[in-house]
């Protein structure tokens, strides 16, 4: 990792990023750029004002930091965040895009896809979502997956981003219908079904290289948001690593509704890797 990206509102929750990303400059030898975009639609005047003084703030922000060792720059501009911060990602060669987490708005995100999760879809590299103080280092990851090649990405995204850190990953197995069939997990039709999970769980290590061991990968009879809340309370993460498959646009949630729900909230940092489908 040569380069991030973190894009800085000037809130709380933007200043953890600004903190894990320079933790991870750190760590990684990389260098760090921090972007606020100021919104377009505002008076020509009223933003230019604006201009000077977020970059006033951000300097004062920085210059509190421990950034010894780290070569870190700041950019304000103005334009649309989800124009801009892809914009500047590609132009610095970010190889992970860091964002705060994204401010709820109950109503709203009901209705349509927030600006988070497009975001996340538009930008070609990982992204970080911190929600968590950057006090250590990630010691402990957890990645539920699918044996798809987002999940690929993310694994390896997950190993370049905490190299020391322990990965656990999981695979949640459906038993379908089990309300009305009776059938339980130890059951005939969920043997089967994690056998075939294993046979699949051997073919996707053996072909993608996620750079994990076959009992790194748990299989878990339950719905997926069952298995996750297990694995969340028994794993403890400090860092949840998901690939994230791009959907076509009249899908209610473009990212799938599993990783749209994380990155509203995300129940510690994310880390999401998006298998970009055209």
């Amino acid at each position: 990792m040569k380069s991030i990206l973190v894009a800085s509102d000037l809130s709380e929750r933007s200043d953890r990023a600004v903190r894990r990303a320079i933790r991870l400059a750190k760590g990684h030898g990389a260098n760090c750029h921090v972007l606020h975009v100021v919104d377009r639609d505002l008076p020509r005047d009223l933003a230019s004002r604006w201009c000077e003084d977020a970059g006033t703030r951000l300097v004062r922000f920085l210059s509190a930091l421990d950034t010894e060792g780290v070569e870190v720059s700041h950019d304000v501009r103005i334009g649309d965040p989800l124009e801009v911060i892809p914009e500047v990602a590609a132009g610095c060669d970010a190889d992970l895009v860091v964002l705060g987490l994204h401010r709820p708005r109950a109503f709203l995100d009901r209705l349509r896809e927030t600006t988070m999760e497009r975001l996340v879809r538009l930008v070609r590299e990982p992204v970080l979502l911190v929600r968590n103080p950057a006090g250590h280092d990630y010691e402990t990851v957890l990645a539920p997956v699918s044996f798809s090649p987002a999940c690929t990405a993310a694994t390896k995204a997950a190993r370049a981003l905490a190299p020391k850190a322990t990965i656990h990953a999981f695979h949640a197995v459906h038993l379908p219908f089990s309300g009305l069939t009776g059938e339980q997990p130890g059951g005939p039709m969920s043997q089967a079904l994690i056998a075939e999970a294993e046979t699949a769980r051997t073919g996707w290590l053996a072909k993608d290289g996620p750079g994990l061991e076959a009992d790194q990968i748990t299989l878990a009879i339950g719905s997926l948001s069952q298995v996750m809340a297990d694995q969340l309370a028994s794993v403890r993460p400090d860092l949840v690593a998901i690939g994230s498959h791009t959907r076509f646009s009249l899908a209610p949630h473009l990212l799938g509704s599993f990783a749209a729900e994380l990155v509203r909230d995300p129940p510690t940092d994310l880390l999401i890797a998006c298998n970009k489908v055209t």
